[in-house]
């Protein structure tokens, strides 16, 4: 397979490995974040500003995301090419090196140590045909390698994508993104089908949790919005979440 499809490094072609570790070295982790609502204000550790924390608590809803953190520049070092191989080409161990991205994203933003790590769920029938959860991938190299010697849980399965949507790198307007997106998440009662106390289990498992999300690319916010939602209604105390970059969306309206 090597001689019919060669693999070289995205970004020097070194043969044999698809961004080596010289050109990892180049990649800037971002240090700077913003708000992940407003996309303005510049946050420590991509927490919610002051504005629309107060936004929120005025209309007496509560965040579904307490901070987003962005690894990278979607546009620098190859980060587009390797996202788009990673997702579209099924090049699935081009999560060792993105995995990589991330945590040192976390760590140069001091983000908490979180009690769990979720990951953006798929739709069983786009689960079908990628073969693989690119999030889940990601989700499990962060637990596996945050903190060394000491694994963070993580959690795939019990937040699910319950309706099928329209990619929403699609869709370029944000509120149809929104609009998209919506209702999308539920927790997975049916991991415990045995039990009439299922709700009540589940929530167990987030109750007072500081929960880790991770996804692979942000535009608009959306799905992580969403479920950061869900994870809140199942009683975590804080939802961070963190991507390898964001993509420019058109603006909000």
């Amino acid at each position: 397979m090597d001689t019919l499809f060669p693999i070289s490094c995205v970004s020097c072609q070194k043969e044999g490995i698809w961004l080596c570790d010289s050109c990892l070295d180049k990649i800037e982790t971002l240090s700077s974040q913003v708000c992940p609502y407003c996309e303005k204000n510049t946050t420590e550790r991509g927490e919610v500003c002051p504005t629309c924390k107060n936004i929120f608590l005025g209309k007496n809803k509560t965040l579904p995301l307490d901070g987003l953190i962005s690894s990278t520049s979607y546009n620098v070092g190859n980060i587009s090419r390797l996202v788009h191989l990673f997702k579209y080409n099924f090049v699935s161990n081009i999560h060792i090196p993105l995995g990589k991205i991330l945590i040192a994203a976390i760590l140069k933003n001091n983000l908490p140590i979180p009690d769990l790590i979720v990951p953006v769920p798929l739709h069983p029938r786009r689960l079908r045909w990628r073969g693989f959860n690119q999030a889940e991938l990601l989700a499990n190299y962060v637990s596996q390698n945050l903190t060394p010697g000491f694994a963070i849980p993580a959690c795939p399965n019990l937040l699910i994508r319950k309706r099928y949507t329209v990619p929403q790198m699609k869709i370029k307007n944000y509120a149809e993104r929104k609009t998209n997106i919506a209702n999308a998440f539920s927790l997975n009662y049916l991991k415990h089908p045995n039990h009439s106390g299922a709700h009540s289990k589940i929530r167990v498992v987030f109750e007072g949790k500081t929960i880790l999300l991770i996804d692979d690319i942000c535009t608009t916010g959306s799905t992580l919005f969403e479920c950061g939602k869900i994870l809140k209604l199942a009683g975590a105390k804080k939802v961070l979440a963190t991507v390898i970059a964001r993509q420019e969306a058109e603006k909000k309206k």
